[in-house]
């Protein structure tokens, strides 16, 4: 069975069902052959030296090149316009002949950079810092690869693919539930948008009869959790052996709070939607993985990366709208192997307020599903505690139709409802900063 199937499958699952295929559902992801064979190479690289591991990286990087020029019309009309050889790659710095791929390209040439030879693909859509959406064709095996990289990297903090089981604070839609168990990632996922003061002792309960030994979830609904587990007496120093953060950047007042109520380390990746870059956290910064991907730095301090997991639209040369600085030593073009760094992300003060203390991250809101065809970009605009606005900017002049806009109303309400009420208006352009900026929220509450 097909990944996207398995996925499609645990998700309209009912959910009384889902317990007695528990093991059936999990084994799909942990005994498919490309997982495990991925992770097997990222064992064996930790016995490996840097130069056999550039080696390595070296072979990917050629095997990457090739498969674009063979199989797809950009990349070979552009290697072939600027009379680069892909079968002659002597060495990465090589790679910065290639010119940059934009977003803007990428979406400009998107049908010819779709590779010709790979057939069993899914369709993954980001939100980016215009909050246009970028569309990026994956394929099947991509996903398999990622699971080995991210639980390769959690394996360091005692993490176990087989037997650990992970409580989920992301936004998930559950259908009003406070909780649901999800089989295929062997994990509790809680309600990030009923979370309060009057109900966080039940998710303490309920994490505590699952056996959950990992946090894991986005760094302002963990940080909404233990602090409210704090501010209402809960003990949580201890129950988990690592807290494993994603998607949003980590700030210090978030971090302290995690630590100090959790008593546990913390683990956080960055990484895209587009799964072109991968880079693990340690005490030291950023080191970004080899095996994954090439990250380069540009002037400008943006990472343009090219990844190696998915070879529907390869993404060479591809550049990020985050910040990447090296932490010691000199400014560098191409990211060395394990040499820390700094990355801002892009998301910043995305927070929205509820009624009664809720902190609920907007990137939590799932923007990227079919009730949002023929949107070019959303905002949330917030005055007060427990009620906001949602702007929606149509990709068409004539905008939507009344029948869209209620149910993306009823869609984005049903996640956000008992902590906020959302309306929906139509505008021409989102507000940006005086800076020319995007923001996923103008945020003018004053707690």
């Amino acid at each position: 069975m097909k990944i996207a199937a398995i996925k499609k499958l645990n998700e309209n699952m009912p959910y009384w069902m889902k317990r007695p295929f528990a093991r059936i559902i999990r084994n799909r992801l942990i005994e498919n052959r490309v997982f495990l064979e991925q992770y097997e190479l990222l064992e064996r690289a930790e016995g490996m030296t840097e130069r056999e591991v550039s080696k390595l990286q070296m072979a990917l990087l050629k095997r990457t090149l090739v498969h674009a020029y063979r199989h797809t019309a950009y990349y070979r009309e552009l290697m072939d316009s600027i009379r680069f050889d892909p079968e002659s790659l002597t060495s990465v710095e090589e790679l910065q002949k290639l010119p940059v791929l934009t977003k803007d390209l990428l979406k400009e040439n998107y049908e010819k950079l779709q590779a010709d030879d790979i057939d069993n693909f899914y369709d993954v859509r980001t939100g980016g810092t215009t909050g246009e959406p970028t569309h990026v064709l994956m394929e099947k095996d991509a996903i398999y690869r990622e699971w080995a990289f991210t639980y390769h990297y959690w394996s360091k903090f005692g993490y176990d693919f087989k037997i650990s089981k992970l409580a989920t604070f992301r936004g998930v839609d559950l259908h009003g539930r406070l909780y649901e168990i999800n089989p295929l990632y062997r994990e509790i996922r809680l309600n990030v948008f009923r979370l309060n003061r009057d109900n966080v002792k039940e998710y303490v309960k309920r994490i505590d009869h699952y056996g959950a030994d990992f946090i894991y979830g986005y760094p302002s609904a963990v940080y909404n959790f233990c602090r409210l587990a704090r501010e209402t007496g809960i003990d949580l120093a201890g129950k988990f052996k690592a807290a494993l953060l994603i998607s949003e950047n980590l700030y210090d007042f978030q971090e302290n709070e995690i630590k100090a109520v959790l008593k546990c380390p913390i683990a956080m990746f960055y990484g895209h939607s587009e799964r072109a870059v991968y880079a693990e956290k340690y005490d030291g910064g950023y080191v970004f993985q080899p095996l994954y991907g090439i990250a380069e730095i540009s002037e400008e301090g943006n990472p343009v990366v090219t990844g190696f997991i998915n070879g529907k639209i390869p993404l060479i040369r591809y550049e990020v709208d985050d910040y990447i600085e090296p932490i010691d030593g000199e400014r560098v073009t191409v990211a060395g192997h394990g040499d820390p760094y700094k990355i801002a992300g892009h998301r910043d003060d995305d927070i929205l307020y509820g009624e009664k203390g809720e902190q609920i991250s907007a990137a939590a809101i799932n923007f990227h599903d079919a009730t949002f065809s023929g949107i070019k970009s959303y905002q949330f605009v917030q005055r007060v505690p427990g009620k906001c606005i949602l702007y929606i900017v149509p990709s068409q002049g004539g905008g939507i139709s009344g029948r869209q806009l209620k149910m993306i109303a009823e869609n984005v309400s049903a996640k956000l409802r008992p902590a906020l009420e959302c309306v929906v208006e139509q505008r021409g352009e989102t507000i940006l900063t005086e800076r020319g900026k995007y923001k996923m929220v103008i945020q003018n509450c004053k707690l």
